[in-house]
């Protein structure tokens, strides 16, 4: 389930005014022969402030040409930061460049989280939390820099930090370890993610004329699933932790977007536009589950259509018959319907079935199936119990879908 997204730049990090970071390198700058002074820095940050207002306000009215324009123009003043990067790929995203959005992803995520700082270990400075952290943050980090431990791609992890994790202690090995990316490993690009020759099976849904969902067997190719499960394993990229539910995310903003994943991202593009319609990247994000879960519950999302990617084997679904998998009604939520009324209040959409009399289609769970669905569609995540080791927690990759329209 994704948190209501405005395309505003408060709901991604704080206002970009209040976040202009100056490269080093412009001090050194040399304007016409000679070095760049105080006011200098001081005109550019004044015309940095109006052009990223002027930006904002584009972006809030999906204008999504005229505020990549705008942040253009701020880049090539000299500055950059987080936020600034991350609105700048959305615009892009929004217009169908996936290829320059990553990059914007990825650069703003570097500044952000640092990942260059950890090469030799806990960096004596780096991003640090100023809040505490949850037990689901902490086990999961925990678990996943063991994990790490044990395959030798970090040695500097210690029983004394895990502990610390475990029992939510903010130190200042925690607080950098919770802020920043101390591990991204290599990716590996194979030569298709996805299984060009899945096993499909389509079910028909009655809130439309040929709505349907469509059940995907064998999804990802043998290297592509390889590649997903090394890279989300490894990659300490989980910031995003849903304490009262048990579960983690990773998206495009901040660390999931790379190489790897942007193959993927065209892969299920096409394969949503091949089986139901043309489609552009509205979001993508990965879900992690710990042990135990209650799932997600009854919601429908904004897009056009859903592709959900399993790629943990079921050998490690520890429970009975079909738990773990996902359940998806014969309810089609109707537009005049506001987005907080089904996206998070599952106990009227439970009334809404109910009156209805909708049918449930339960998808059980197994490795490497997918579902694409019609996102209007009331679904849940069901609650399930997987193996208690890092691999063998359940993981989702979420592509969230919009009908192909011209770009604002």
């Amino acid at each position: 389930m994704l948190r209501a997204w405005r395309m505003q730049p408060v709901d991604l990090a704080q206002p970009v005014a209040a976040v202009l970071s100056l490269p080093p390198s412009l001090g050194q700058n040399q304007t016409e022969g000679r070095a760049m002074s105080v006011m200098d820095v001081k005109d550019r940050q004044r015309q940095a402030q109006s052009l990223l207002a002027a930006a904002d306000d584009a972006l809030g009215r999906q204008a999504y040409a005229q505020a990549l324009g705008l942040y253009r123009q701020v880049f090539g003043l000299g500055f950059e930061s987080y936020p600034i990067h991350v609105n700048a790929a959305q615009c892009l995203k929004r217009m169908g460049d996936l290829d320059l959005a990553f990059q914007h992803f990825d650069r703003g995520f570097r500044i952000r989280r640092r990942p260059d700082l950890w090469a030799g270990g806990v960096p004596e400075t780096a991003p640090m939390t100023q809040e505490g952290f949850g037990p689901v943050a902490g086990a999961a980090l925990a678990g996943q820099l063991e994990y790490l431990s044990d395959l030798g791609r970090i040695d500097w992890f210690t029983s004394g930090i895990a502990e610390d994790l475990r029992g939510c202690r903010l130190t200042a090995q925690t607080a950098k370890l919770m802020a920043g990316a101390s591990y991204l490993p290599p990716v590996t690009l194979p030569e298709e993610v996805l299984n060009p020759a899945p096993r499909i099976r389509r079910v028909a849904l009655s809130g439309g004329a040929g709505d349907c969902f469509y059940i995907l067997d064998d999804v990802l190719s043998d290297a592509g699933r390889q590649a997903v499960l090394e890279y989300l394993l490894q990659a300490t990229i989980w910031f995003d932790a849903r304490e009262s539910r048990g579960y983690l995310g990773a998206h495009l903003h901040d660390g999931f977007a790379n190489a790897l994943v942007l193959r993927l991202a065209r892969e299920m593009q096409a394969t949503i536009t091949r089986l139901a319609a043309p489609v552009s990247v509205a979001q993508l994000w990965a879900f992690r589950y710990l042990r135990k879960s209650q799932g997600i519950d009854i919601h429908a999302d904004q897009g056009d259509w859903n592709l959900n990617i399993w790629p943990v084997d079921h050998a490690h679904l520890q429970a009975e018959e079909g738990a773990g998998g996902m359940s998806l009604y014969d309810l089609k939520i109707g537009a005049d319907i506001p987005f907080a009324e089904y996206n998070a209040r599952p106990e009227l959409n439970r009334q809404r079935i109910a009156q209805a009399g909708a049918q449930a289609h339960p998808v059980p769970y197994r490795g490497n199936r997918a579902v694409l669905f019609p996102s209007k569609y009331l679904h849940q995540t069901n609650a399930a119990r997987f193996a208690d080791t890092h691999e063998g927690r359940r993981i989702n990759i979420t592509m969230m879908a919009d009908l192909a329209r011209t770009s604002a």
